[in-house]
């Protein structure tokens, strides 16, 4: 599917990608990989039997997101960290060219690990596989989690950084509703209400004191199998530093058991139920814009998000903001 993100290349360009990364190697063939929605994929086979990944950043000229502006930088920062500081499974950077040259946007080469998405592969497994499958990404999640900085937010945007997890976790819900204003997107529910309650939810956060690698991104798609074993984690290009309860896992409306008991939690205080919902609400803002920003063929996306954006919404105007 070409999106709008899609920075899509000819065949020249990539060979000369390909030259410029490994110029002792010898091309054998290309082709796009299509599972993903936001930067175009390259599959790179050589003459020797191995192959990478190429992943190309959207093209300058295209309106992206707040958030997803000069996330490939992130994404290569954080694999680099959790390949140093995890056993977390995950392709090995082996070059990164930020300097727009060969073309329009920057681009990275990884080592294309063994197996396919648990998306694609779900079905031909057993409950008991699929269940030790996220029992161990609960625990892998945990050790990404495990990873600290000095300051909350975006690696790559400073204006989405601070030192105090609430009033960056503000600015970007700010940034998120910008959005959906530059291009008319209704989030259906009142941004003035919103803030409101936001402010008076500050306390919740207070405890959210040391910012934490958050993946932020695991979801079926980007967790690898074969053989009905665990092989990578991929796509870390949404990391940033906050609360882990951020994770997909920990989503009100998707949590697994087996997960959280990977994860070693067993239930959630009142304050972390209060935060999970904020977090709900931040990522279905940015789901019900995806369609407008990448060029979706349909507003299924939409209608998805702004329903479940709404019924999260409505849940969390009911708990107590004392």
């Amino acid at each position: 599917m070409a999106y709008l993100t899609k920075n899509i290349q000819s065949e020249s360009t990539l060979m000369k990608l390909t030259h410029h990364a490994f110029p002792e190697r010898k091309l054998e063939n290309l082709h796009e990989l299509t599972e993903g929605y936001f930067n175009i994929a390259y599959e790179v086979s050589f003459e020797d039997g191995t192959k990478s990944v190429l992943k190309i950043a959207p093209d300058p000229k295209v309106t992206v997101m707040t958030y997803e502006q000069n996330i490939m930088e992130a994404e290569v920062r954080s694999m680099q960290l959790a390949a140093q500081k995890t056993r977390v499974p995950l392709p090995e950077i082996e070059f990164y060219d930020p300097s727009c040259t060969l073309c329009s946007s920057p681009y990275f080469f990884m080592n294309k690990i063994n197996g396919k998405s648990l998306s694609s592969q779900k079905s031909l497994l057993t409950s008991e596989q699929v269940s030790h499958i996220y029992y161990l990404v609960g625990s892998l999640n945990k050790e990404i989690n495990q990873i600290t900085n000095d300051s909350f937010g975006y690696p790559s945007q400073k204006a989405l950084q601070g030192k105090n997890w609430f009033d960056v976790f503000t600015a970007m819900i700010k940034a998120i509703i910008l959005d959906a204003e530059k291009e008319s997107i209704d989030l259906t529910i009142s941004v003035e209400e919103l803030f409101e309650r936001l402010q008076m939810d500050r306390r919740i956060f207070s405890n959210v004191l040391t910012p934490q690698l958050v993946h932020w991104d695991i979801w079926d798609g980007n967790i690898f199998i074969e053989d009905e074993k665990m092989t990578g984690l991929i796509d870390w290009e949404r990391c940033l530093w906050g609360d882990p309860l951020m994770e997909v896992g920990f989503r009100s409306y998707a949590q697994s058991a087996d997960f959280l008991r990977g994860y070693g939690i067993e239930k959630f205080t009142e304050e972390e139920k209060q935060r999970i919902l904020w977090y709900d609400l931040y990522l279905l803002m940015i789901m019900a814009q995806e369609h407008v920003y990448r060029g979706y063929e349909t507003a299924d996306s939409y209608h998805w998000a702004t329903a479940l954006l709404r019924e999260k919404y409505t849940e969390l105007l009911k708990t107590s903001s004392r």
